[in-house]
């Protein structure tokens, strides 16, 4: 099993830079009762270090690239190099020729690309040819350079794994299948941050009963999970894995019982969880904590993009992106289907805690799909 112990480090690096701020936890009473549920809690990342991260990726890669940065410092000097001095640029001469890269679907590749520009060294980021153009531009103007591959995720993947190779490049990933664990770990202490801050603010008394998360490779579901379950040792939640019907790689390992690709095609509006294989370390922990895994069409996740941009009797109205909202569609869909509500133990004692991982990070995407522009945030309902 992977090792998540000892995140404290990370969450003190963290809160330390500049603009951190802690992302906040709204309670959702009006959607609760239209539920049918005791209580909704959802952490809201759409503000993680401003708008033009909006996800919790911020907390992830850029710590990886720090510690990958200081690691490298450490050898050539001997010296242990800060945060700050990174930024100022006192170990430029060696950050410099240091080049960091990943393959994306958009977040990961933003976050990485705003770590390296935030301590100094050089980014690759490598799309697949259905990113948006405007998830391009926005890992673009954090300064890195973007390849387009053609075909799907996986190619991407390929292409990143042959280019690190041939260049001496370092792969920031939060997956462990390309053979560098040392990043990874890194990659999901930094999540832990966003862990730790909403188990500070659950109100007091109310424990939550079941916990959404959304896939992908798995690695945040993996460092949440594992969170929560060491802070409710012997009553900790019922852990839910959510994952769209074309990308369900982990639904497809958890029927295996192993890793096993995604049977889907990938094609989803969910990009940040279009992915073809699991993360193996992810999965190590995935396995043993996942009480439910549970696929959702497109469709049902744009409803609930649309559910909390307009907010319910009352509640915060949240700009939620289509990776953010699997927990609140498996919600949706239990309200009208009773054997699934009755299969997740789901009824009106229970308290549901969700975690929306990123906010428009495609603004026309957003708009096209609730018709609301995110250009200006909410405001706390009147």
């Amino acid at each position: 099993m992977a090792d998540l112990s000892g995140p404290e480090p990370a969450i003190a690096e963290i809160s330390s830079w500049p603009g951190y701020l802690e992302t906040p936890l709204w309670s959702l009473t009006g959607l609760a009762r239209h539920f049918g549920v005791a209580s909704i809690h959802y952490k809201d990342e759409s503000g993680r270090f401003g708008p033009e991260l909006a996800s919790f990726k911020a907390l992830g890669a850029p710590y990886a690239v720090f510690r990958l940065l200081a690691a490298e410092i450490k050898a050539k000097t001997g010296k242990d190099a800060s945060s700050d001095e990174l930024r100022n640029g006192k170990y430029r001469s060696i950050t410099g020729a240091l080049t960091v890269c990943v393959a994306t679907d958009g977040n990961q590749g933003r976050g990485l690309a705003w770590g390296a520009r935030q301590f100094g060294c050089r980014c690759v980021v490598y799309v697949h040819e259905h990113v948006s153009a405007a998830r391009v531009a926005a890992i673009e103007r954090f300064g890195a350079t973007v390849v387009r591959v053609p075909g799907a995720y996986e190619d991407s993947v390929a292409r990143v794994n042959a280019d690190a190779a041939a260049q001496g490049w370092h792969i920031v990933t939060s997956t462990a299948s390309h053979g560098y664990a040392g990043r990874p770990r890194d990659v999901m202490q930094g999540y832990m941050t966003m862990v730790e801050e909403s188990l500070r603010q659950l109100p007091n008394g109310d424990r939550p009963t079941h916990l959404l998360m959304q896939g992908g490779v798995g690695s945040i579901a993996a460092a949440v999970f594992t969170g929560y379950f060491n802070a409710f040792r012997g009553q900790s939640p019922r852990f839910i894995l959510v994952e769209p019907e074309e990308a369900d790689c982990l639904f497809q390992s958890a029927r295996a019982g192993r890793p096993t690709p995604a049977a889907g095609s990938l094609r989803t509006i969910m990009a940040g969880l279009a992915c073809r294989e699991v993360s193996p370390s992810a999965w190590s922990i995935l396995q043993w904590l996942t009480n439910d895994f549970v696929t959702i069409t497109d469709a049902l996740a744009e409803e609930a993009m649309r559910e909390l941009a307009r907010g319910r009797n009352g509640d915060r109205k949240i700009v939620a992106g289509e990776s953010a909202v699997g927990g609140l569609a498996v919600l949706m869909l239990a309200k009208y289907d009773a054997s699934l509500r009755q299969a997740l133990g789901l009824d009106d004692r229970s308290r549901v805690a969700l975690f929306g991982c990123e906010g428009a990070t495609d603004p026309e995407a957003y708009r096209r799909i609730t018709g609301i522009s995110p250009g200006v945030r909410p405001q706390d309902p009147s």
